[in-house]
């Protein structure tokens, strides 16, 4: 039976923190996760922290998040938050940042060893999360998703709970206007790879595909400005809209092959998430449009494209220069996705499948594409 579950309360608009305090409130001592950098250049930890005050709400601040926080650091940051009192948090920042408050929110209230919140069945529900996203593209901030690196950049693995969906989330345009163009593009692509995931998917139902095509069509009226590098606060806006709505459109579905296959450049290259994740969405499309031709179809009329302009739109916003061969190819497919994506993944996706999306990704990367 179809259904949809999406149980985070969305706040939007300039100044939504200081219009909502009570949505951002939810105790008398408040853990504040955020990395080194970005919530305070944002201005988002200082507007935090001013309605906090002004509402005599005790705070924590842990601003030591990077990319190589693993879940050793997050275990302890559960630990300290017990002690602490800490009866709500707030993640202040991108992807990482969020998945960190949403383990640590899990540690804080459940006596556990860290690798049991894998377990997902947890005897005291986590404390409340509250999201303040200062990147556009992770959707961690509306999903019930945490991935955790396993104290090892290159072992990251994710879990999933619906205890884990954040309480509330606060959209503010104006968080991500200092992100660097670079970030800024890869953060969208993320966005759209997680709403083609979600729309070519075996798991789609008319809830998500509703949300999905519109987080499709939102980055597609951005795309002249994501390849120009001249972005307005109103594109900030639906850009980050985007981020909040293709994390909507996964929660429902889960993802595909792309994030699956993307994952091994990470692990391997050390390329970014959303680039890396980028380098395959073109083929996927490509490969979709043989086994769902229309829905491939309404995934470029969303966009307003076609998949020949949509390779040269990837190619500026997420270039792939780096050179592959065939060894690195069979080094990718070592963990192979097949049996990862074959629930998600309409029509049989198999090895040979996955080898040619690769092969064509990233060495015959000039290769003409053949519309449906």
């Amino acid at each position: 039976m179809p259904k949809y579950f999406m149980p985070t309360m969305l706040l939007s608009g300039r100044n939504c923190i200081k219009r909502h305090p009570r949505r951002l409130i939810h105790g008398k001592h408040c853990m504040i996760v955020t990395g080194r950098n970005s919530a305070v250049i944002s201005g988002a930890l200082q507007d935090v922290i001013d309605v906090l005050e002004e509402n005599d709400v005790k705070y924590d601040i842990y601003n030591s998040v990077t990319s190589l926080t693993g879940i050793s650091e997050i275990y302890a940051l559960g630990n300290t938050m017990r002690e602490n009192g800490n009866d709500f948090v707030i993640g202040i920042g991108g992807g990482t940042t969020l998945d960190v408050a949403k383990a640590s929110a899990v540690y804080a209230t459940n006596v556990m060893e860290p690798m049991e919140i894998y377990n997902e069945d947890y005897p005291v529900r986590p404390l409340k999360v509250v999201c303040v996203p200062t990147t556009a593209g992770t959707g961690s901030d509306t999903t019930q998703y945490v991935m955790m690196s396993l104290d090892d950049i290159h072992k990251r693995r994710s879990f999933k709970s619906n205890k884990c969906f954040p309480y509330a989330t606060f959209l503010d345009s104006r968080y991500t206007m200092t992100l660097p163009i670079e970030v800024t593009r890869h953060t969208a692509v993320d966005a759209l790879c997680h709403a083609v995931e979600s729309y070519l998917n075996a798991q789609a139902s008319a809830f998500s595909d509703t949300v999905a095509l519109e987080t499709i069509r939102l980055i597609g009226s951005c795309k002249d400005a994501l390849m120009s590098g001249n972005i307005t606060e109103e594109d900030r806006e639906k850009l980050l809209i985007a981020a909040s709505s293709g994390g909507m459109a996964v929660a429902h579905t889960g993802l595909n092959v792309v994030h699956a296959m993307g994952h091994q450049l990470t692990c391997e290259k050390e390329i970014p998430h959303g680039r890396a994740n980028g380098s395959m969405l073109v083929e996927f499309i490509s490969w979709m449009g043989k086994h769902e031709t229309m829905r491939a179809v309404e995934v470029m009329t969303a966009f307003d494209s076609d998949l020949t302009s949509f390779k040269k739109f990837m190619d500026k916003v997420v270039p792939t220069p780096e050179t592959f061969t065939e060894e690195d190819i069979d080094l990718f497919m070592k963990n192979s996705i097949v049996n990862t994506v074959k629930d998600n993944c309409p029509g049989s996706f198999t090895r040979d499948d996955e080898r040619q999306i690769y092969m064509n990704a990233l060495v015959n990367k000039k290769r003409k594409y053949t519309e449906w």
